[in-house]
């Protein structure tokens, strides 16, 4: 076992236990350069397109900052108020963008609005109830595993939402809506099963999960700027 110090709370990696330069998980807190990164292309890419900062599109580009600055002080720091600046921004982008792409399915602003909150609200509730009744039995395989289930209905879900972004926008969108999929699943993998490769890979593999889900939120956002392209070239509100 690593020599975790006992004032430690949240999860463990593998890379916990290698303090360097005063970081508790040196590549954890160094990988998260690449959610910076995704936010400021993110920021240029809403730039160029002349689309506009709309509310919702400047509320993620926030998020997706206090994302990468949040998870560096959790992963370099292991202190408790560090940890909610870590996942409360990652939760809260995950579900702004989801109810700003269903959205994005309607014309009607009302209902899209409408249907977007009731999405990502069943959603949340789905992920909180396959956590409640299956995370103690995953965490037992490894205590990462726990969020599996809230993983699998983001992947459901998300799988319903491509297929509607097909129906309306054609298939070059939708395919950049597997993209984000895919990118986020890889990601769900590498933070699922960091523990189990530790005797293999001794930093682990959480930091893919930084780089995939970086890559799927910077995706995410370019999405939501390309179908509201779309409808303007349609005329649609």
């Amino acid at each position: 076992m690593h020599p975790y110090p006992a004032h430690f709370t949240g999860p463990i990696y593998c890379d916990t236990a290698h303090m360097w330069l005063g970081m508790h998980e040196p590549v954890n807190t160094i990988s998260n350069a690449a959610i910076l990164i995704a936010a400021w292309f993110a920021y240029r890419y809403v730039k160029r397109s002349r689309v506009g900062f709309a509310p919702g599109l400047i509320v993620l580009l926030i998020l997706l900052t206090w994302v990468g600055i949040g998870s560096a002080l959790w992963h370099g720091l292991r202190t408790s108020w560090a940890l909610i600046l870590d996942w409360l921004p990652g939760v809260c982008y995950l579900l702004v963008l989801t109810v700003l792409w269903i959205r994005q399915m309607f014309e009607r602003p009302w209902l899209g609005w409408t249907v977007g909150v009731v999405g990502m609200a069943a959603m949340a509730i789905a992920g909180m109830l396959g956590v409640r009744d299956f995370g103690d039995t995953l965490a037992q395989i490894s205590p990462n595993m726990r969020f599996v289930p809230m993983f699998a209905a983001v992947t459901v879900f998300g799988i319903v939402i491509v297929t509607a972004t097909a129906r309306r926008y054609g298939g070059a969108a939708a395919m950049q809506g597997v993209l984000i999929l895919l990118c986020g699943i890889v990601a769900a993998i590498a933070r699922s099963i960091d523990l189990l490769v530790c005797p293999y890979i001794p930093f682990g593999t959480h930091f893919l999960w930084h780089i995939g889900l970086s890559t799927a939120a910077c995706l995410g956002l370019v999405l939501i700027v390309r179908l509201k392209k779309q409808r303007n070239a349609a005329g649609v509100a």
